[in-house]
């Protein structure tokens, strides 16, 4: 596994000379000494993995997951999940721990492999004129404000009959590739719910996948598209994206992306509905970093997608700093 990488995205000090480092080894303080000795005197082979102190020969083992999680301070299945994010095997061995830990007895059916969807060709693009004029007027209410750059900048189209009637279709791509989409009803229905997915692929990935691996300073990650459009459209001109998850649980297809995709952003702010404490903090511990946080919501505002573009921008600058 890849240790200095660790070490730094943990913000652990390290040397890799010294009297106690040997060639091919890095050192940190040893958890298991305390802090009466201060000195770098852990040594961790980064071939073999074995690890030890040098000042105590109990204080040795071979298990990354434990010395991750006396390093850390966490539970040991947190440790094997940030062990398979740093694992330089198969990059199956991350999803393998993610199942492990979620109780996934079977694996996650890939989207590799299956034919890609085609979208419908009666979905309509969104103008400010005839039978796609509500759904125009939708989006200005939800607070977007240049409808024709947001339609263009994410795809977005709408539905004016069959099962997507009424919705305001919302796409996601995976190596460029059409994986699915979503549909969000522009009226509350009755008897059907405001979002309908076009297959169990919208789990499989995370919104705005493909522009996010760029990295940068700032990533919120939300629980609705909605949620993403609006901090991601008005927040990366100041060095913010986002990205939702499509509810509060995650897959661990998604789990899996955002373990990657934190280590390419200075800072991470998991921004769920004002309801949903709880799984915020669970997504937290599941990203188990020091970059990531979890952020809260301007007083009486329920999601972000209620901000106004001030809003995102002054939501921007507290967690950029």
């Amino acid at each position: 596994m890849d240790w200095v990488a660790l070490l730094e995205d943990h913000r652990i000090p390290y040397v890799t000379r010294g009297s106690n480092t040997k060639k091919g080894e890095v050192s940190v303080k040893c958890p298991y000494c305390g802090e009466d000795d201060p000195s770098e005197h852990l040594g961790i082979n980064l071939t073999s993995e074995n690890w030890g102190c040098h000042r105590n020969a109990e204080h040795r083992g071979r298990s990354p997951n434990r010395l991750i999680a006396a390093l850390l301070g966490c539970s040991n299945q947190q440790a094997k999940l940030i062990a398979a994010q740093y694992s330089r095997a198969d990059p199956d061995t991350l999803e393998q721990a993610l199942a492990a830990l979620t109780g996934t007895s079977e694996p996650p059916k890939a989207v590799k492999g299956q034919p890609h969807p085609v979208m419908p060709t009666d979905f309509r693009h969104i103008k400010p004129k005839g039978l796609t004029m509500g759904f125009w007027y939708y989006l200005q209410a939800r607070g977007f404000d240049d409808v024709a750059d947001l339609c263009f900048h994410y795809d977005l189209k709408c539905a004016l009959t069959g099962n997507w009637k009424g919705r305001i279709i919302i796409p996601f791509y995976q190596k460029g590739e059409l994986i699915g989409w979503t549909g969000r009803a522009i009226t509350d229905p009755v008897h059907a719910p405001r979002y309908l997915s076009s297959s169990n692929a919208v789990k499989q990935c995370v919104f705005n996948e493909d522009t996010l691996f760029d990295g940068g300073r700032l990533l919120f990650i939300v629980e609705g598209p909605f949620d993403a459009l609006k901090l991601d459209y008005y927040g990366e001109p100041s060095g913010a994206r986002a990205t939702c998850v499509f509810g509060t649980s995650m897959s661990i297809d998604q789990l899996a992306t955002l373990s990657r995709l934190r280590r390419r952003f200075k800072k991470v702010v998991i921004l769920f509905d004002s309801d949903a404490v709880e799984p915020a903090f669970y997504a937290s511990d599941w990203l188990h970093a020091s970059n990531v946080v979890i952020g809260q919501l301007p007083n009486g505002l329920k999601d972000p997608g209620e901000l106004s573009p001030d809003e995102v921008e002054q939501l921007v600058d507290v967690y950029r700093s």
